[in-house]
């Protein structure tokens, strides 16, 4: 299953906004965002890790992703263009325990480009989000600077290591793991992608996305027959993966 870095992070909602709209404020770059419930922590610094709770929806109210329903922080790095505009500008913002509605701009968001099927060209995007928490390192993050400077088997070792420890007080996420593989994958660093997404598979082992985006690695490799095994797990744990079915039918013919 693609990753796309923010076309999860998309969306609006139904909340009474012409009730808030004395205490909306509009920044000077078009963003505009209501408090909607006050929280008693810090505000993130630029580079750290935001857990998100966020649901979206268009400006016609139509909801088309939501964290709450998968049952699963958003996690992302912020200040590092890892979202959308408004998102870093959003949550630079807000306190842990903040609960705010962001209204976003095309300008802010995907532009006159748009984002999958779901978001047109030149949409205002809406989001109801709350700051969970901060944190200043993620599992994912660590690995992607032991690839970065120590290699493959520095990171297999380090990942080991952590995992025999628990992870410490790493916050050890679907999202972030499956970012750290599709980074290395899109810059055809096709063995560290397998490498990476081997650790999402063991951290994550009743993850059909964890298959499916191993399988995907192994297809870029030019390795069908790890590929094919890989995205026919995934469909066992979750029948109704269509990538995966499609994906199949691919590599069998």
């Amino acid at each position: 299953m693609k990753f796309l870095f923010i076309c999860l992070l998309i969306g609006c909602i139904t909340l009474p906004l012409s009730a808030q709209a004395q205490d909306t404020v509009t920044t000077a770059s078009g963003l505009k965002y209501t408090i909607i419930k006050k929280g008693k922590g810090r505000k993130a610094e630029q580079g750290e890790f935001i857990l998100a709770h966020y649901t979206g929806t268009l400006t016609d109210g139509t909801e088309f992703d939501s964290s709450r329903k998968r049952g699963q922080f958003f996690v992302f790095q912020l200040g590092k263009k890892q979202v959308i505009k408004g998102w870093d500008e959003g949550f630079a913002l807000l306190h842990v325990g903040d609960r705010a509605v962001f209204i976003i701009p095309p300008e802010l968001g995907y532009g006159d480009r748009g984002a999958g099927s779901d978001i047109g060209p030149g949409a205002t995007l809406i989001f109801d989000v709350e700051l969970v928490d901060i944190k200043s390192a993620t599992l994912g993050s660590v690995l992607t600077e032991e690839f970065e400077k120590n290699g493959r088997d520095h990171a297999v070792t380090t990942f080991k290591k952590l995992k025999a420890e628990k992870y410490g007080d790493l916050y050890v996420n679907e999202d972030d793991m499956n970012r750290l593989g599709y980074s290395l994958l899109q810059k055809n660093k096709i063995d560290d992608a397998i490498a990476a997404f081997q650790m999402y598979v063991e951290t994550f082992p009743d993850s059909f996305n964890a298959y499916d985006s191993l399988g995907e690695a192994y297809k870029a490799a030019g390795n069908k027959e790890l590929s094919i095994k890989n995205y026919e797990y995934s469909l066992k744990l979750n029948p109704e993966n269509e990538n995966a079915v499609i994906m199949l039918k691919e590599l069998r013919q």
